[in-house]
């Protein structure tokens, strides 16, 4: 193989590795529509905006931990998921500076009810 050759090779799989990120960066952007119940107000709103990039539109989980089905078992207490939505923990940013208090509970009251 010549070096030219190995050269072209190099460049196709590091084209191919870049395009695989990005299509895994954007595999949880949040989908617009749906247009079920559960799936509009506030709380919806404010996850699709600051939280389905990381834990999936419907909390499957992605970059960040899966919500749906473990949300209320792993935060039996509404203000511990609170909390940690205002405050972070470990990979999870703070949002205190980002989201009002009604907007943490609006968010916190949807996965609750929505992704349990």
């Amino acid at each position: 193989m010549t070096f030219k050759r190995f050269v072209n090779v190099i460049e196709i799989v590091t084209l191919l590795v870049a395009l695989g990120f990005v299509v895994a960066l954007f595999a949880n952007e949040p989908r617009g529509g749906g247009g079920s119940a559960a799936k509009s107000g506030p709380g919806y709103d404010v996850y699709l905006a600051n939280c389905a990039r990381c834990h999936g539109q419907d909390g499957q989980g992605g970059v960040g931990p899966k919500l749906a089905g473990v949300v209320t078992t792993d935060f039996p207490d509404a203000r511990e998921e609170a909390a940690v939505v205002r405050d972070g923990r470990a990979s999870m940013p703070s949002f205190k500076n980002d989201l009002s208090a009604a907007q943490i509970q609006d968010v916190v009251a949807y996965t609750r009810a929505q992704l349990k």
